[in-house]
């Protein structure tokens, strides 16, 4: 197998992984948004105004974004878009276990943790979410990439 089929196999697995994570958390935190505003609200520097964008936006963002990221026709917005909620969860994770916070971020909602999706996913602030949330960052870096035969 060429190695250019390869790298769109991988591309179109992680375009699915990733854009479904986003349209799951964002269906998530619209039935139930009390652990994102938590989160948002212990965080001192964001601006008021912004916290409330985060709060009452984000889930449709990542619906909207997610979506968009699982039909290919529209990377350019996609893609991008896909790296920068990713990238922020990221920070925003790394920022957590910096400075301590010990709760859930409200990542998938309300989800509970005692459920299967509950621990694989985990929503509690830590090691297990910064580097899963450097993974998906990586991830969604890797879909930047196209083999010059695929341009």
């Amino acid at each position: 197998m060429k190695k250019e089929n390869i790298i769109r196999y991988i591309r179109v697995f992680f375009r699915i992984l990733l854009g479904g994570m986003l349209i799951f958390a964002g269906i998530l935190k619209i039935q139930d948004n009390t652990t994102l505003f938590e989160s948002v609200a212990y965080v001192h520097w964001i601006p008021v105004w912004a916290k409330s964008l985060i709060i009452n936006y984000l889930p449709y963002a990542e619906i909207a974004v997610g979506s968009l990221l699982l039909i290919p026709f529209f990377d350019k917005l996609a893609v991008p878009a896909n790296f920068l909620i990713y990238l922020s969860f990221f920070i925003f994770a790394i920022w957590g276990l910096g400075t301590g916070m010990e709760f859930d971020c409200g990542c998938f909602g309300d989800l509970d943790s005692s459920s299967f999706i509950g621990q694989l996913l985990g929503s509690e602030m830590g090691w297990k979410m910064t580097i899963r949330n450097g993974i998906f960052t990586a991830m969604s870096l890797f879909l930047f990439w196209k083999p010059a035969s695929t341009v």
